[in-house]
């Protein structure tokens, strides 16, 4: 479910409430007795709750939650162990990383896991394999189809309509022009991507092989095998541990305390609506609350394409995640003057986008991390502009598959001549001065015009090797080595110095703790920036047009799961209207690891 539609399902509930308890409490038991349930289903949220007025619960399940739970079981006396349920999962591989190492923690803490399901994907099946026991539904089904990318490349149909994308580039690896102007990718983006998903498989493959003891080839066999093999041959070939019922009794019986009890929460209370509404009034106004006397670590959360303006959050109907320079220009300045805040992470996972608002929080990095301790962790990429960003931390923090890097420029514009002959549209453009049309729709660039955007191009691509050089220091000798567009996974970005070591937003946070010597439990994570307010929301929500509620209806329908890649990549080249630069990574980049 959409946020959009899980903000009108709790607007409803509080309009309709009925009398509610207050906060659901886990069940007790005696210490050991206890077996946690979590089931993971679709996708997970990322980041913190945007909105004041909505409870964590209420706005669906995300990483950081079910992070906190896995950490509740690993820490308590009274949990003997824990059943993982994976039901269809559609998770990340940087996200089946956190969590498999939070499953690590339960299992570091002595605990039992069981992984179960009726049918495992490859990426369900990755997360699966940091259990004790991997558990099957009798007769389930076990698809392990490895990765799969899709590049959709538009120039054929923008020349069917009259529409042309002029677009220029720097770097030979770039690739950001090429879904625009090509109708197949160049030499170089097919070695550029070939490279990134090779070592994407290669970490998928041979992690299942070392947690489940098998050589890669036994992997692979398996997974060439997969959709024909039976439970108990999955079992002989050591995929799986067991094939059970769906009570899953014996399973339980054998590795779980006699009379246990379930449970459920893992630490998470449930907030129910109250009863009497001036209580829903005040709940729906509730502006956050930031006082604290105890030392933070502010956390800045940066996700979306990158932009001159205020950052967006995205409601799964009309807007998408987007970082804008003002907001986090004040979100850098409020932790930079907080004298609670002791240290920040920001939090990238961003493609790229404006070449100016990437500057822009680049120097409001610096200028944070010239009072306190800045460190930067990764999410799934960080693309050029994000890249940008991130390398003005003191430490950048990767997961072994984010994608790291596109250091380049994409510059351009989109011309509609052809349309406009097509339907018979009259266009007279008039200008004075001697660029004043350099962005005329009807028309491409003349020589002179593109001879002036190339050099324009090259002096923001010599800042950005230079801004890199600064930020990286001798830890990145020789930047040009790793520019030109060029892509790389997390684990690639290590070797080749552009990040520091591999690790996600906890084992960031543990290293900040460490470095300004704050013990476990003597700090608290501050995430900016702060969620909207409830009027802000609603200004926001009857601020949509007709015409993106209609484009993203259609779009949405015409694209399904290729929907944000594409309207990532349209927002981009429309961004070029109101900027002359991007640092932009081609995001119709869909890497699947399951159906």
């Amino acid at each position: 479910m959409s946020l959009m539609r899980r903000l009108i399902v709790v607007l409803l509930a509080v309009l309709f409430a009925v009398p509610g308890t207050g906060y659901a409490e886990p069940p007790a038991a005696d210490s050991g007795r206890l077996v946690g349930w979590l089931e993971i289903s679709g996708q997970l949220r990322e980041g913190p709750v945007p909105f004041a007025w909505v409870s964590e619960s209420e706005a669906g399940p995300s990483v950081e939650g079910v992070v906190a739970q896995l950490d509740f079981v690993a820490g308590s006396d009274d949990h003997a162990g824990l059943v993982v349920y994976l039901d269809s999962p559609a998770l990340s591989l940087q996200q089946i990383e956190r969590l498999g190492r939070a499953v690590d923690r339960v299992r570091e803490a002595g605990k039992t896991v069981v992984a179960f399901s009726e049918t495992y994907s490859t990426g369900g099946y990755l997360l699966a394999t940091r259990a004790d026991l991997i558990v099957m539904q009798k007769y389930g089904m076990m698809m392990l189809q490895g990765l799969m990318s899709e590049e959709i490349y538009l120039a054929g149909l923008l020349e069917r309509i009259g529409v042309e994308a002029d677009l220029l580039q720097l770097g030979r690896f770039k690739g950001a022009a090429e879904s625009m102007t090509r109708r197949e990718p160049t030499p170089f983006w097919d070695e550029n991507i070939d490279g990134l998903l090779d070592d994407l498989y290669a970490q998928i493959v041979e992690g299942i092989a070392e947690r489940r003891g098998l050589s890669v080839d036994q992997v692979e066999a398996v997974m060439r095998d997969s959709w024909l093999l039976s439970d108990r041959q999955l079992v002989r070939r050591g995929i799986l541990d067991a094939v059970t019922d769906r009570d899953m009794t014996a399973v339980l019986a054998e590795h779980f305390p006699k009379g246990f009890s379930w449970d459920k929460y893992l630490g998470q209370n449930v907030q129910q609506a109250p009863d009497n509404p001036f209580a829903l009034f005040q709940m729906l106004f509730k502006q956050p609350k930031r006082q604290s006397d105890r030392p933070q670590i502010a956390v800045v959360h940066a996700r979306g394409a990158i932009h001159m303006g205020d950052s967006s959050t995205s409601d799964g109907a009309f807007s998408d995640d987007s970082i804008g320079h003002r907001t986090m220009q004040h979100a850098l300045r409020d932790a930079r003057h907080d004298e609670n805040v002791k240290g920040v992470i920001v939090r990238i996972d961003s493609p790229g986008g404006s070449a100016l608002a990437s500057e822009v929080i680049w120097q409001a990095v610096r200028e944070a991390g010239q009072e306190k301790p800045v460190f930067v962790s990764v999410g799934s990429m960080a693309a050029s502009g994000g890249y940008y960003i991130a390398s003005a931390g003191d430490q950048i923090y990767v997961e072994p598959e984010s994608i790291v890097g596109s250091i380049g420029v994409v510059s351009g514009k989109i011309h509609f001549g052809g349309m406009y002959d097509k339907l018979d549209i009259g266009v007279r453009v008039r200008s004075r001065g001697p660029m004043a049309d350099m962005f005329a729709s009807d028309r491409p660039f003349t020589p002179g015009q593109r001879h002036t955007m190339m050099a324009f191009m090259e002096r923001v691509y010599e800042q950005f090797l230079e801004r890199v050089r600064a930020g990286r220091g001798d830890r990145l000798p020789r930047v040009e080595a790793v520019a030109e567009g060029r892509l790389f996974t997390g684990r690639q970005a290590v070797e080749n110095g552009m990040v520091d070591r591999v690790g996600g937003l906890d084992e960031a946070v543990a290293q900040m703790a460490e470095r300004l010597d704050l013990g476990e439990g003597d700090f608290e994570i501050l995430d900016m920036p702060e969620p909207m307010s409830f009027q802000e929301f609603m200004k926001e929500a009857f601020g949509v047009r007709s015409s993106d509620v209609f484009s993203s209806v259609v779009l949405q329908a015409l694209l399904g799961e290729r929907w944000s890649g594409v309207t990532t990549i349209l927002q981009g080249a429309l961004q070029l209207e109101r900027e002359p630069a991007l640092l932009l990574m081609p995001v119709v980049l869909e890497v699947r690891v399951g159906p």
